[in-house]
């Protein structure tokens, strides 16, 4: 009962914190907010990547983002990844998605060949979502809730 609590109050503070009004407008939110409405929840330790590592692993142009987070488990043998970005150019954004969806197979094989069946699953069945410019993507054994939040931010 306490967990549903907790995500509920934080569901509104985000959605009081990214400016919701009823519409659906994702670029009313705020990444950094919603970010930190939902990086508590992970399992372990999460670190923000650079800009040369997302430039480097993923193929993306940070300059082409308005507002980005990339970030994953400090934890090499963890799976656990958070990337939400805004693009508004829709042709850069279809790149990006599927430099993202690149990472995401690549992610899947590392896994799989470094024998981590738990990890790989949760790679396997997490998927890249999309509403309006916003991209965005949560591997997590709680990505159920997280990313209800962030559907909930931006809705």
């Amino acid at each position: 009962m306490k967990k549903i609590i907790k995500l509920f109050v934080i569901a509104v503070s985000l959605c009081t914190f990214a400016g919701c009004n009823g519409s659906n407008n994702s670029s009313n939110i705020s990444i950094s907010t919603v970010y930190s409405g939902i990086s508590p929840m992970a399992e372990g330790t999460l670190v923000e990547m650079n800009d040369n590592y997302i430039s480097n692993y993923y193929g993306i142009d940070v300059a082409d983002l308005q507002e980005y987070v990339f970030a994953q488990s400090d934890d090499p043998k963890s799976a656990e990844t958070i990337i939400i970005f805004k693009c508004q150019d829709g042709e850069k954004r279809k790149l990006y998605v599927q430099a993202v969806e690149n990472a995401l197979n690549q992610k899947y094989d590392e896994l799989t060949n470094y024998d981590l069946p738990d990890e790989a699953k949760l790679v396997k069945q997490s998927k890249i979502r999309k509403s309006d410019d916003l991209v965005y993507l949560v591997i997590s054994d709680k990505s159920k809730e997280m990313n209800k939040i962030i559907k909930d931010s931006i809705s």
